[in-house]
């Protein structure tokens, strides 16, 4: 099939197929199947397709995402494989399971954030920081929760004994570094305007929250508006059970109300 005539239903399926690609069994059976074959018939059976266009589409993948197959290795890389590979490959493997399970059970008209990665120009991405842009009041927002984080820091007694360290533009997936003589703490800051709302978490700050754990913190300021309120959350992937959503250019958000 020529790039230019793939169906939804085929886009879907390559984004499964660089999933097995890149995890291989684990992927298959984080995906309810137990074996390869099983999981090229049924997914080939959901999305109408064949199930030996999943598997080359596996295959197509190998030689760039697989650590055990070497796949077409001979052939140069399509756009639409190149496309797919740069789109995802930075999301979590428990992101990339649930946008798989829900490009196997969602509709199309649902699903072209998924199949249709949207690349963001310079003329658009002025206008994510217009004054009434949704965008920029949370950027507003989270600027305002990190000074008074920053403001409260020396007088909060957890942390006596310690040093902090910006780590904001280091993409490492929180903002602060409190270090202490023996560990240190990450610290992500987030903040509501009100008493209530919601946040968002990256992939990358969920991820990076998962595996630190107890050594991750949340600095969540409530009532930014008004009398702002801080509040340490330990281990947020524990305390939290957040929805994922897909913003464009296909970045994770996970959502929890606070």
């Amino acid at each position: 099939m020529h790039e230019s005539q793939m169906t939804e239903a085929h886009k879907r399926a390559l984004i499964i197929a660089y999933f097995l690609s890149k995890y291989d069994r684990k992927g298959v059976r984080g995906i309810g199947f137990d074996s390869f074959n099983e999981a090229f018939e049924r997914i080939g059976q959901i999305l109408n397709v064949k199930s030996s266009t999943v598997k080359h589409m596996r295959d197509s993948f190998d030689p760039y995402c697989s650590q055990v197959r070497a796949g077409w290795y001979q052939r140069k890389i399509l756009p639409s494989r190149a496309n797919v590979i740069q789109a995802y490959d930075e999301l979590s493997e428990q992101a990339m399971v649930q946008i798989v399970h829900q490009l196997l059970v969602g509709d199309d008209s649902s699903l072209n954030i998924f199949t249709a990665p949207v690349t963001v120009t310079e003329k658009t991405s002025k206008g994510l920081l217009d004054e009434e842009n949704a965008f920029a009041n949370r950027l507003r927002t989270g600027e305002k929760a990190e000074a008074f984080f920053v403001a409260q820091y020396p007088i909060l007694t957890q942390f006596i004994g310690s040093t902090i360290e910006d780590t904001r533009k280091l993409g490492i997936g929180f903002d602060f570094r409190i270090v202490f003589p023996q560990t240190y703490l990450a610290i992500e800051v987030k903040g509501v305007c009100e008493k209530h709302g919601y946040i968002s978490f990256t992939d990358k700050e969920w991820s990076v929250a998962k595996i630190l754990s107890s050594n991750y913190l949340l600095a969540l300021v409530r009532s930014l508006d008004y009398i702002p309120m801080l509040e340490l959350v330990q281990n947020p992937f524990a305390y939290f059970k957040p929805q994922m959503r897909t913003v464009e250019s296909v970045s994770i958000l996970w959502n929890a109300k606070v």
